[in-house]
């Protein structure tokens, strides 16, 4: 049901990624479970919390059937966002957190009370394929505020950075990554573009993107472009241009 509303949202949504990409939803988490190797080979996740004496990341069920210690991740309804309409809001389900407690009494890699961090900046999500992509897009949650002046995501090729992307570029009306269907807040959810390598020197693909995460939020349906796939790519370049001639 949920892979439904996403397929149809994609008609009315600016926002919406390429059906024929990879999508790595984090459905198979429990709510609380700490991110370790779960999606490998394919993709490998770590991260940083420069807050804490721990850097863990974790899933967290953003579904609303549960008590939360942070219910502004929790939807639908979505307060605002291009996932927010009114008439098929999309249930995000398991995102990734950067966790701000490391509580786990039971000793089974879930967290008892999984929670995002809350101070600013909130760390780093680091995702590394393997095998290079060439577009790259995302969902992101909760970002408000002063936190996504200082959240953005980077991307890299073999190692060397090839350019990075702020989170208020998405509401730019000046930025070539504009689109007018993104609005960030408290409780909002928006689905981000697919962002293609040729934006940055030239490149062709990505092997690693760094999401820099302002502060408290969850992130979730990446999306990646599996190369080659040169219709995908003509499709993510469609929307590119889109974004320029917004």
């Amino acid at each position: 049901m949920k892979a439904m509303r996403r397929i149809a949202l994609c008609a009315v949504v600016a926002a919406a990624h390429p059906a024929s990409g990879q999508v790595f939803d984090f459905n198979t988490l429990a709510h609380g479970e700490i991110i370790t190797n779960q999606f490998e080979p394919a993709l490998t996740i770590t991260g940083t919390n420069p807050n804490r004496p721990f850097d863990i990341l974790a899933g967290f069920n953003t579904s609303k059937n549960g008590p939360t210690s942070d219910p502004d991740l929790q939807g639908p309804p979505w307060s605002g966002g291009n996932l927010a309409i009114s008439d098929d809001a999309v249930d995000i389900g398991t995102a990734l957190i950067i966790a701000e407690n490391n509580r786990d009494d039971n000793h089974d890699g879930i967290l008892d009370d999984p929670d995002d961090e809350g101070r600013r900046p909130g760390g780093t999500i680091d995702l590394s394929f393997a095998n290079p992509i060439p577009a790259f897009g995302l969902d992101i949650v909760d970002i408000e505020g002063t936190i996504r002046e200082t959240s953005s995501l980077d991307f890299y090729i073999n190692g060397f950075f090839l350019g990075s992307v702020s989170f208020d570029s998405f509401e730019d009306p000046n930025s070539p990554f504009y689109d007018p269907s993104v609005v960030f807040g408290d409780n909002h959810a928006n689905r981000i573009q697919p962002i293609v390598a040729s934006q940055f020197f030239m490149a062709d693909s990505f092997d690693r993107v760094v999401i820099n995460v302002g502060g408290s939020s969850a992130y979730d349906t990446f999306v990646t472009i599996p190369a080659p796939a040169s219709g995908v790519l003509l499709l993510a370049g469609s929307a590119l241009v889109a974004r320029r001639r917004r």
